[in-house]
């Protein structure tokens, strides 16, 4: 039996193909995927094009069929966290577990997104039992923790929302009254459908807003972000600008105190935030992915994501 699995090779490019089946490593798990969604950052080409060749998947839960850690038996469904850190370092003991050297060189083997994958005893200090979650939910834990992060450390009071794709609805969905803007009449509906208040841009120029979040990584995003601050609001930059492109602030961002502050990723404590929300229902896979497909229907899912034609696929086996 061999392995399929979704390989990005490149210029925006996803292809299908069989490799070997991974080898139980030293401590670790083998696990049957079950549901995998595609990460928005995925869709990157300057950050994909770094990393070739690159087996996509890391929102991913599965189905444990080989265990040598009795904490996650055979039959179990596990969400394992590509990255994990190592608990014990000067910056994990600071709060800042996604820059301990393991956490950057952990990952899942091949990747997420296949049949099967491996997870190494490094990583299983931030993989969870979840047998309690539908795959498709539990297969959201990873970006909803990125989320959590965001929100946790985003400020109090009125809230807005700057982008309304995946990350943004998901920031919608745990910030109660928050308010989403967003160019596209498209998602803008998308989010109505939801319950949620979502205008443009334009329909919210009038107000101030105190806790700000910038999703889409982008200048003219943070300027949006900035006229709608409050003085001494935070805007959070949820996404990195390209690269070469330096975030310009203004000098009135001095005058008018505020804070501005990156969100990047996720540590076991946002992990299990993540969990709990969704185990108390405040988000659900329908929520935010448009279309659930299979394996195969990912390389052409992966453009019409890529163009901004769909909202987000997740593939379930």
């Amino acid at each position: 039996m061999n392995n399929r699995l979704a390989r990005y090779v490149g210029e925006g490019r996803v292809e299908i193909v069989e490799e070997p089946l991974p080898s139980l490593p030293s401590g670790g798990l083998i696990v049957r995927t079950e549901a995998c969604g595609l990460c928005s950052g995925e869709l990157m080409s300057w950050y994909m094009d770094r990393k070739l060749p690159h087996v996509l998947g890391h929102e991913v839960a599965g189905i444990v069929e080989q265990s040598e850690d009795a904490r996650f038996p055979v039959g179990s469904r596990v969400f394992p966290h590509h990255h994990a850190p190592c608990g014990q370092c000067e910056r994990c003991e600071s709060g800042r577990g996604v820059h301990c050297p393991t956490w950057r060189s952990t990952k899942l083997l091949p990747g997420g997104m296949a049949d099967r994958f491996a997870v190494a005893k490094e990583n299983l200090s931030d993989t969870h039992v979840v047998d309690d979650l539908r795959a498709v939910d539990a297969a959201l834990i990873e970006p909803l923790a990125c989320v959590c992060k965001s929100v946790r450390g985003g400020g109090r009071g009125k809230a807005a929302v700057i982008g309304l794709g995946v990350m943004g609805l998901m920031h919608m969905l745990l910030l109660e009254g928050a308010t989403g803007l967003d160019l596209s009449p498209g998602r803008r509906d998308w989010a109505s459908e939801l319950g949620l208040d979502a205008r443009s841009p334009e329909e919210a120029e009038d107000s101030a807003y105190d806790a700000i979040f910038v999703c889409p990584g982008s200048q003219v995003a943070f300027e949006t972000g900035l006229r709608l601050a409050a003085p001494g609001a935070t805007i959070t930059m949820f996404a990195p600008l390209g690269p070469g492109e330096d975030l310009r602030v203004p000098q009135a961002a001095y005058f008018n105190d505020l804070t501005i502050r990156n969100a990047y990723s996720a540590a076991p404590h946002d992990t299990l935030e993540a969990i709990e929300a969704l185990r108390a229902g405040k988000v659900r896979a329908e929520q935010v992915c448009s279309e659930f497909i299979s394996l195969g229907e990912l390389p052409e899912a992966y453009g019409r994501m890529k163009r901004g034609e769909i909202l987000k696929p997740m593939v379930v086996w």
